[in-house]
């Protein structure tokens, strides 16, 4: 079995490599991006998307699409997690900054279509964890943003970004929810 579900499986002699090549170039054609130039980074550093900022658009099931689609493509994509998460928030009312912010994505994706993870042969087998947040990092709602990641050796096996339920009052507040979420 080499492809199933949009996800493609290649044995090596390093490993294990799984990507979503065909996937992603699908996606570019699908939404008519295969001619726009690529850019570096999923999303700009620093960006600042709010719920209230920008006009309404017409069509949203075209917003939608893109990002359903874009979050199954981080199965073998975690690096564009956050910036997928980002755009993810405005679902039930994007405006047109946000749609150009999932456009941005796809930019990348144009840049990153033999992307993916490989789980390499022979690696010792231990867990590594690794949890972060961002005091109040959502500029809506105030809220932080806790992120972890888990790893079977030297390969990705979970990955989770998502908003704390409550506002918390300091830093070491907001690490320590990050550090029990992670548990």
């Amino acid at each position: 079995m080499k492809h199933l579900l949009g996800l493609e499986r290649d044995q090596t002699r390093e490993g294990l490599f799984l990507c979503q090549q065909k996937y992603a170039k699908g996606l570019l054609q699908k939404f008519g991006m295969q001619d726009y130039k690529h850019i570096s980074t999923p999303m700009e550093l620093n960006a600042m998307l709010r719920s209230y900022e920008g006009k309404d658009l017409e069509d949203t099931s075209i917003y939608h699409q893109l990002v359903g689609s874009l979050i199954y493509l981080t199965l073998t994509r975690p690096y564009i997690s956050f910036a997928v998460g980002v755009a993810s928030q405005f679902m039930p009312n994007p405006k047109k900054p946000h749609l150009e912010a999932v456009r941005s994505i796809l930019r990348y994706v144009k840049e990153t279509t033999n992307f993916g993870m490989l789980y390499k042969k022979g690696e010792a087998i231990k867990t590594i964890r690794h949890c972060d947040a961002n005091y109040a990092g959502n500029h809506n709602t105030r809220q932080a943003t806790t992120s972890y990641v888990f790893h079977l050796g030297l390969g990705l096996i979970y990955w989770c970004s998502k908003r704390q339920p409550t506002v918390s009052l300091s830093t070491t507040e907001v690490e320590y929810r990050a550090a029990e979420m992670a548990a």
